[in-house]
């Protein structure tokens, strides 16, 4: 448990070096989830049903055949509830690529959003959320490196069809990040 400990040392201090706006990285084993600080020892983040990362633990990991169903929801919730006993970093790393808004503009943008939502690995996660708050683009680099894993490893098998169907589908994914946080 001294990894716990250590956690909670580090997150402790990522807490209160937070600002509001940021964007806050949760590390859950195979996956991150992701959500925006509102301020006050709060965060703004897409909520599964079951859980609040849309894990392994949740009924509803997948959405059958892209479509999307009503088993997400936007909330406010306590960073320590959100945290558990995983390492949290502060994670605004895109600002290099792309331009944060101004945080009041983010926070506003994460908590027009209150509320219930549609939930789609591919196309409406919490990484998307979270990206689409900050810098108005609607995109997942854990989806994009899934995307190009599979298709590398469908092209290295002498897949064609599959890797360019992956190809396909990321660059889709790419294309589509600009639009509007759907509900």
């Amino acid at each position: 448990m001294a990894s716990v400990a250590n956690h909670y040392e580090h997150n402790t201090q990522v807490l209160n070096t937070l600002n509001v706006g940021d964007r806050v990285k949760f590390t859950r084993g195979v996956y991150k989830h992701w959500a925006i600080y509102f301020g006050f020892g709060q965060i703004v983040h897409m909520a599964g049903e079951d859980n609040d990362g849309m894990g392994f633990t949740s009924t509803h990991f997948f959405s059958i055949g892209g479509q999307r169903y009503n088993k997400a929801e936007i909330r406010i919730d306590d960073f320590w509830k959100v945290a558990g006993n995983d390492k949290a970093d502060i994670d605004n790393s895109a600002d290099s690529t792309w331009n944060a808004l101004d945080p009041n503009v983010i926070v506003d943008k994460a908590t027009s959003r209150l509320g219930r939502i549609k939930y789609n690995i591919f196309f409406s996660n919490c990484e998307h959320f979270a990206n689409w708050c900050r810098y108005g683009k609607r995109i997942s680099d854990q989806v994009n490196g899934i995307l190009i894993l599979g298709a590398l490893g469908a092209f290295a098998s002498q897949s064609f069809t599959a890797g360019a169907l992956l190809v396909a589908f990321f660059i889709y994914n790419v294309v589509k990040s600009d639009d509007k946080m759907e509900e």
